[in-house]
């Protein structure tokens, strides 16, 4: 059976299609309470998706687990933002690195409410708020901190046309993850493994 890391679009599309598809998967949503470690390590799990969403924390532990079971991992996310003439873009690693990007005084938005949970305290004497969905407010700003993926492509042309600068916090997979972008190539990897475990139902 495969363990799908839910929580984002792309896993819920990804769950319907490994239905579709025959392959037994069992869909754990990140506020489950029983914890990973538990449920990765039962012996029906023989394969795990984490389409978590970005630097959930929910990576680096399942990848972690997986290899000391030494069960096949595959990390499916959003396809990553290619820039176009006119962006302003900065990656930062994690929410200290922007302290040191963003100067004192500057007016930060962020593109949603656990984005400024996760900076609000790393950044002191910042003006941070939080967007009203994917809509950049009239206020004036200096800077937009965002998770680098290709939902976000709306606001990242309005920030560009105002020329904002904007910052993102980005979390690698763990060096050595199997990673894969698209839906179909997700799909192929689960059914490749369903295969090889009869996890085909």
């Amino acid at each position: 059976m495969i363990l799908l890391l839910a929580g984002t679009t792309q896993a819920r599309n990804l769950a319907d299609h490994l239905g579709e598809a025959g392959i037994k998967a069992l869909v754990r949503m990140p506020e489950e309470a029983a914890p990973l470690e538990g449920v990765i390590a039962d012996e029906e799990v023989t394969a795990v998706i984490d389409a978590s969403p970005a630097c959930s924390g929910l990576t680096a532990e399942s990848f972690a687990l997986c290899e000391a079971r030494g069960l096949p991992y595959l990390r499916f996310e959003r396809a990553s933002l290619r820039s176009r003439p006119g962006d302003m873009w900065q990656a930062v690693s994690d929410a200290e690195a922007l302290a040191t990007l963003i100067a004192e005084g500057a007016r930060v938005s962020c593109s949603e409410p656990r984005l400024y949970d996760r900076i609000t305290e790393g950044l002191p004497g910042r003006e941070l708020s939080v967007l009203a969905g994917e809509v950049l407010s009239d206020q004036p700003t200096d800077w937009l901190v965002v998770f680098g993926t290709e939902s976000h492509r709306g606001l990242l042309e309005a920030a560009r046309e105002r020329s904002i600068k904007v910052a993102f916090l980005s979390c690698p997979p763990p060096p050595g993850a199997t990673r894969r972008e698209h839906l179909l190539d997700a799909l192929e990897w689960a059914e490749s493994h369903a295969m090889a475990s009869g996890d085909m139902m």
